[in-house]
């Protein structure tokens, strides 16, 4: 991944927010740039919304717990496969446009959310 450290500037290399030097300091990349609260939320209702279809039977879940607290495709307005397909897709479209606010916010959620955090970086990024 192309980029230069949100600290000081200095290219990243494979790293994702932040130099060796930087992350070895212990520097927060939250601390370092402001996240705009709205794209935070967007992304971890994007992250719930996408954890309700399950990656080995393509079903949406009875239920995801995140933080303890329980979501159904259904508390976001999703009955269907293809309203799950159709709210994916929106979200999607929203971050290949607004690519320039998500680096800093997904870097926020990176520690409760790896594994989506990857995949929105691998697809989107």
């Amino acid at each position: 991944m192309a980029g230069t450290c949100l600290n000081c500037g200095k290219p990243l290399g494979s790293r994702t927010t932040l130099c060796y030097s930087c992350e070895s300091a212990g520097i927060d990349p939250a601390t370092v740039v402001d996240v705009d609260e709205d794209v935070l939320e967007r992304l971890e209702r994007y992250f719930i919304v996408s954890s309700t279809k399950c990656a080995d039977c393509d079903e949406l879940h009875g239920a995801v717990t995140v933080d303890g607290d329980s979501y159904t495709a259904a508390d976001f307005g999703i009955e269907s496969l293809e309203e799950w397909e159709l709210e994916m897709d929106k979200e999607e479209c929203w971050m290949a446009e607004n690519r320039d606010v998500l680096e800093p916010a997904l870097s926020s959620l990176e520690d409760d959310w790896p594994r989506s955090v990857s995949a929105v970086r691998r697809r989107l990024l």
